[in-house]
């Protein structure tokens, strides 16, 4: 698929390839919510309104928590993992076209894909680890999303886990990377490895060297970007580095400041990094750097931590929120009070800032009282966001302007139905995988609760939404 955020994977996620259909505005659509919306409700000429296309709800959760992360659209197909397994509708009706089965569940997905539709994803070891701590996420397979058919699956490689070499474990998957024809993945503090993608075959794993060097990880998509690490772990040194995904060979170097210990990739192409300083800071960024393709700084740019919802876990490609393209960064500020006092609920809006200087860009994007705007993809050198309801009004998918800012709906949101109500309000980018493309809005479950479910009900495992 294009970039889609999979709220991932998906997250349509900052490193994804952007090739998504531009969408022309719904019919009616004026140019949004930049003129007239008023305490969250727009005066424009509404869009067609969109309404629930298909859905499956979920299985009932068989423990605490399920993963059922991940879901990829092509031409063709939409594809969503369930529990234990990965079934494939045709986009325009939503009829069953294919399922494939897992022997156990799904641990780790990328939103990210092949140019012909195959994908890769990470299921726990069919028998128990052999060292308790190294996890069960250990088996990897490739996938054509058109066809659901597996084209290969294989455990990762060992590594050494004691002094003697006496014991090992295989490599923990983190997170799945895919650029060109090459899947890689991070394993953090045990180094990295890549698959050819068409063939099943390793292209590289973690080797010993001299300086003590390891990949903590990747991100994919445009590029495949590596945060390198070398020397004493907890006072590492660390580097950025393009890589060449068929050999791993770096294409470019970056020399990260000593002052951080970890460094994520926000983009691979433009290459956008960000990292916080001090020990503990795996999952914060306070400081962005823009990298050109030579490997050469080109901008710092200083983002506090409460100004700006930047989300990321620990491993190197994880972040959501920003956005990089058409050489802006895009950055959904943080939830803040409304304009007027008396609507209630929070608001944020979009800024933007230059690559090349690192200084603000003009304009802004606001969510209106009482809504809130996400990131779903870049299309081109424009952003695509999830508009949520205000108190009065509709939700809406919106194009943003990279050169103005000025929103243009897409596709207005139905306020009427209380199950998608519901999905909209306890929506979180972190929580649940996102997509839009050709009109159509995408949501998929990505946690299945045991406890939900007895007191709730049944809900969504995935819903489609749109106008045809």
């Amino acid at each position: 698929m294009g970039i889609a955020l999979v709220l991932g994977c998906g997250t349509v996620y900052l490193t994804s390839d952007g090739n998504g259909s531009a969408d022309k505005p719904a019919a009616g659509a004026s140019k949004g919510a930049d003129e007239g919306r008023k305490n969250g409700s727009g005066s424009q000429t509404a869009p067609l309104s969109a309404k629930l296309l298909f859905h499956q709800f979920a299985p009932k959760a068989t423990s605490a928590t399920d993963r059922v992360a991940g879901e990829w659209l092509t031409d063709k197909v939409y594809a969503k993992t369930g529990f234990k397994d990965i079934t494939g509708y045709d986009r325009a009706s939503g009829t069953q076209l294919w399922k494939l089965p897992l022997p156990k569940p799904e641990c780790v997905t990328t939103p990210q894909s092949t140019a012909d539709g195959v994908t890769v994803i990470a299921y726990d070891d069919e028998k128990d680890p052999k060292f308790e701590s190294a996890g069960s996420c250990t088996n990897l397979a490739a996938f054509n999303i058109n066809t659901g058919k597996m084209l290969w699956h294989t455990s990762t490689p060992v590594y050494g886990i004691s002094a003697d070499g006496s014991g090992d474990a295989h490599l923990f998957i983190e997170e799945i990377a895919i650029s060109g024809g090459t899947a890689a993945i991070g394993s953090g503090p045990t180094g990295g490895a890549a698959w050819d993608i068409s063939t099943g075959k390793l292209l590289w794993k973690p080797t010993a060297n001299a300086d003590n060097c390891i990949d903590d990880g990747y991100a994919g998509g445009p590029a495949l970007v590596a945060v390198r690490r070398c020397g004493d772990y907890s006072k590492p040194s660390l580097s950025v580095q393009t890589l060449n995904p068929a050999t791993g060979q770096p294409l470019s170097t970056y020399k990260v400041s000593s002052a951080f210990t970890d460094m994520h990739v926000l983009s691979s192409k433009p290459l956008v990094i960000g990292g916080y300083p001090g020990e503990g800071s795996g999952a914060k960024v306070s400081d962005i750097y823009s990298i050109d393709e030579t490997g050469k700084e080109l901008a710092h740019i200083t983002v506090p931590d409460e100004k700006y919802a930047i989300s990321c876990k620990l491993e190197v490609g994880t972040c959501q929120g920003p956005l990089a393209g058409g050489g802006k960064l895009f950055l959904p500020t943080a939830e803040h009070g409304n304009v007027s006092p008396n609507v209630p609920g929070h608001t944020n809006e979009f800024v933007a800032f230059d690559l090349a200087t690192g200084q603000p860009a003009p304009g802004r994007a606001d969510a209106g009282d009482g809504g809130k705007l996400f990131p779903i993809r870049m299309d081109g050198d424009d952003v695509i966001a999830l508009r949520t309801p205000p108190v009065y009004g509709h939700g809406a998918v919106v194009r943003i302007e990279g050169a103005t800012m000025k929103q243009t709906v897409l596709l207005e949101l139905p306020n009427d139905d209380k199950v998608f109500n519901r999905a909209i309000t306890i929506y979180d980018y972190r929580n649940d995988d996102l997509l839009y493309d050709k009109g159509r809005l995408y949501f998929g479950d990505r946690l299945m609760n045991k406890s939900d479910d007895e007191i709730e009900g049944p809900h969504y495992l995935f819903s489609v939404l749109g106008t045809t």
